[in-house]
């Protein structure tokens, strides 16, 4: 069993700091609360860790993942390294039916004894599961916004996951899961009224919420959207239609008028930084679209380079684009 004193030497701290730090989050200081706004739905709360404890939740991470026994399940795709949206989406091309099912509160359905558990199971000892937990749990819940939080929200849902998987491969039916949503996809046969009950009742009795109003079934013909992306191409995801009028446009007028002065021309102007995040993540996702756009908008940049406004790690951060590209 992994101990206390073990994970903190893993982490390049001491067991001592480590309880310390436990402390201050279950009293409430080291973090703050931010509201986001976000179209057409409730605003969502963040927390925002101070510059020492975000370093240290990064160097917790590190620990964990180097000590831990946990192996991310083949179907998940969120917060994996090398997996992404685009290998997600990539997994449901040209099928007759793509469901999908969204989990609601999905953080915040990871408490104390789920969390405790999901540690137990992935070989940390009693005493370093309740270390961990003082650390990542704010308000009896998995913090949004700690950079733990990923990780244990993958160990913690890696029960139910084997077990969706279980059942997708009894139906014939791919399934995947990026963060809180799950997608299944398969024949018209196999992809029912029927599969999603029981999904839904297996979600309920492991504890978790599932949000009815997202759940959504997509046939072939119509609009296959999974993660952000276009599946109803059995040779690649694409770029919805909408974006990629809008990236063309925007970046013609960039080409034509300067980053600067193109967004006097637009109807929709964009930031250049996030705009450039856009058409590098087109390039990955939809290379046929992406990479000649990626080539005009370089030519673009070169004669009139974008203030310095933000950087492009945050932008690419912003959408999901893998680092390594």
């Amino acid at each position: 069993m992994i101990d206390a004193d073990s994970l903190a030497q893993a982490s390049g701290m001491t067991a001592g700091y480590l309880a310390h730090l436990g402390d201050l989050v279950q009293n409430g200081t080291g973090y703050s609360h931010v509201v986001i706004p976000q179209k057409r739905r409730r605003p969502r709360e963040v927390l925002i860790p101070s510059v020492a404890l975000d370093r240290a939740l990064k160097q917790l991470r590190i620990g964990l993942e180097g000590r831990s026994s946990y192996e991310p399940h083949d179907a998940v795709h969120g917060f994996v390294a090398g997996r992404d949206i685009v290998t997600n989406a990539s997994q449901h091309l040209g099928q007759d039916v793509v469901l999908r099912v969204d989990l609601a509160d999905f953080f915040g359905s990871i408490d104390r004894d789920r969390l405790k558990s999901s540690l137990g199971s992935a070989g940390f000892a009693p005493s370093s599961a309740e270390m961990i937990a003082n650390v990542a749990l704010v308000n009896g819940a998995l913090a949004q916004g700690f950079s733990t939080s990923p990780l244990l929200s993958n160990m913690s849902f890696q029960n139910t996951d084997k077990m969706i998987s279980d059942l997708a491969n009894q139906k014939s039916v791919t399934y995947t899961r990026y963060v809180d949503d799950l997608v299944f996809s398969g024949d018209m046969y196999a992809v029912t009224d029927d599969l999603s009950n029981a999904i839904e009742t297996l979600l309920q009795e492991e504890g978790w919420k599932v949000n009815i109003r997202k759940t959504r079934f997509m046939r072939r013909g119509k609009s296959q959207y999974v993660t952000g992306l276009y599946v109803g191409d059995a040779d690649r995801p694409h770029i919805p239609r909408g974006m990629k009028k809008r990236l063309r446009r925007e970046v013609y007028f960039a080409s034509r008028y300067g980053l600067t002065d193109a967004r006097q021309h637009s109807p929709t102007p964009m930031d250049p930084k996030r705009l450039g995040g856009w058409v590098h993540f087109a390039a990955y996702a939809d290379p046929v679209f992406g990479l000649p756009l990626r080539e005009t908008w370089r030519a673009a940049v070169r004669s009139d380079p974008p203030p310095e406004s933000r950087t492009w790690d945050s932008v690419l951060a912003d959408i999901g684009f893998p680092e390594d590209w």
